[in-house]
């Protein structure tokens, strides 16, 4: 890697880390690991010079005033933002999977803190979260992460302006959503019906009998045995979620 103090590449460098903040700051992966802002701003500013420097990065259009350099500064923070946008869908069917899991078994009485989201959630939606994050590292989708970086760098130059996409590939990516999240909590779901089908035969022939207090333990039992039985096939579900993700990189750059 060459590196110089020029002016174009200091400009470079500004304008690649006002994308990769956009893209890496409002995400879920770079809040769950709990780092302060200046470590962020430090980590943000290190990445922009590795990749200005190892791939000779220059914007397309130097600016030349103010104005030029912040209509290119907002050109960056709009693409890093749709990729953000992509990476926040793909953790978003994990957060609904457990949210509809929690409102069938019942633990949306009781919420905790999620350390992904910063506020308080259902006790599977967090877990989800969690889990989430680390099939992420897992699935070496970090590095995928950081090839889509070197791509969307490729496909969309700095300082050159993005094209906004339509609404049909927005409309899609939020399809993605409940379509992929009813896929991971499609089995719980199944059971769980047919338990809610078993309670309301029971309670017809037990009218005496709560039938509240004896569905929510075996609501949890049932729902947690099938999800803990069924957790060995997250990885094929969570691979067809994190390649929505890049999928949708392709289609807006």
């Amino acid at each position: 890697m060459i590196l110089t103090s020029s002016i174009t590449w200091v400009t470079a460098v500004l304008l690649c880390s006002l994308r990769l903040s956009a893209l890496l700051l409002m995400t879920p992966i770079w809040q769950a690991m709990n780092l302060p802002v200046r470590v962020r701003v430090l980590l943000v500013l290190t990445l922009a010079v590795s990749l200005v420097a190892g791939m000779r990065l220059s914007p397309v259009h130097a600016p030349t005033d103010l104005f030029a350099l912040l209509k290119a500064g907002a050109g960056e923070v709009l693409v890093g933002g749709l990729m953000s946008f992509g990476i926040f869908v793909a953790f978003g069917a994990f957060s609904f999977a457990g949210n509809v899991l929690d409102l069938q078994i019942g633990f949306n009485i009781a919420n905790i803190f999620d350390p992904l989201t910063r506020s308080h959630s259902p006790l599977i939606a967090a877990l989800f979260g969690m889990v989430a994050l680390a099939l992420f590292f897992t699935m070496d989708a970090h590095h995928m992460l950081l090839r889509g970086l070197a791509y969307s760098l490729e496909q969309v130059p700095l300082g050159q302006m993005l094209e906004l996409p339509g609404p049909a590939v927005l409309a899609r990516q939020f399809g993605t959503v409940f379509s992929l999240g009813l896929m991971l909590a499609a089995p719980p779901l199944f059971c769980l019906f047919l338990v809610e089908i078993c309670l309301a035969v029971l309670s017809r022939n037990l009218p005496q009998l709560n039938i509240f207090l004896f569905s929510v333990p075996v609501k949890i039992a049932v729902g947690m045995a099938v999800l803990a039985y069924v957790s060995g096939h997250f990885g094929s579900v969570t691979a067809k979620v994190f390649g929505t993700m890049f999928g949708f990189w392709e289609d807006v750059l």
